[in-house]
């Protein structure tokens, strides 16, 4: 499994990594959200430009620029989620393609969220000009009405990977906790398939488990809340994070064991 850097930050080795969403309206706001996530146990933060209540790419170039001003060495994620996968606002392949570009050329994010749902001009343009700017780009999936077959789970991801994705993340809804298992068992299969990291979840309140089960699974990226959740069933970072402990306490100590014995 091959890692991947932003900044300081390691992603796919060591213990499951906490991001945490800005889904401010405004500069302001995001600036004040940013602040309150960067005091709690996060590792990196999604600004999900799609809240923006002001989306002109002016205002959004300069509201990057804010943010990056009180980030420090903790990396930005620049998501903007088209609604048909969840988001808050449409936008054109043209204008989804120059607003990343825009802001990867100024280096006001170190990590871009690209649809898998976008044209394939776009998707292939848009990861070569990531690229040669020195971005990470995280392909994405999302499946609102069901979790699909594990093979097909699996299918995506590798897919992602194919296409050049640094990272690969697909999140499925559950409808039943066989669901949720097929999403994990589906995860733990993915990563001996596919050599990037992976992140994958079961959305809702019955995906919790799959939260929090990176250690095992080997998805390498959680998503918790501070003020607000992008998506249904994120926990709370101070929670999340405290799960997140004894969950790798319990795995050190089997290790332990089964070392000894």
């Amino acid at each position: 499994m091959s890692t991947v850097l932003l900044k300081n930050l390691m992603i796919g080795s060591g213990r499951q990594k906490i991001c945490a969403p800005i889904t401010a309206k405004t500069a302001e706001q995001a600036v004040s959200a940013a602040k309150r996530i960067l005091a709690g146990p996060v590792d990196f933060i999604e600004w999900r430009i799609d809240y923006m209540r002001n989306s002109s790419w002016t205002a959004i170039l300069d509201t990057a620029d804010q943010l990056n001003a009180v980030m420090g060495q903790t990396p930005l994620f620049a998501t903007f989620r088209s609604v048909n996968e969840g988001g808050e606002q449409s936008i054109s392949e043209a204008d989804y393609f120059h607003l990343y570009e825009a802001l990867a050329m100024q280096k006001l994010a170190d990590a871009f969220d690209l649809e898998l749902s976008r044209s394939d001009d776009t998707r292939t343009r848009l990861v070569k000009r990531l690229h040669e700017m020195g971005r990470t780009v995280v392909f994405s999936a999302h499946d609102f009405s069901c979790t699909p077959p594990e093979s097909k789970i699996i299918s995506i991801l590798k897919k992602m990977e194919a296409e050049h994705a640094d990272i690969a993340k697909i999140a499925v809804m559950p409808s039943s906790p066989a669901d949720v298992l097929h999403l994990m068992h589906a995860t733990l299969k993915a990563n001996q398939a596919v050599t990037v990291p992976i992140v994958t979840m079961s959305m809702g309140s019955l995906g919790k488990l799959s939260r929090i089960s990176g250690a095992i699974t080997g998805s390498a990226v959680t998503f918790g809340s501070v003020d607000h959740a992008s998506a249904p069933g994120q926990i709370e970072v101070n929670v999340l994070k405290q799960i997140l402990n004894e969950v790798d306490a319990n795995e050190v100590d089997r290790d332990q064991s089964i070392r000894r014995f």
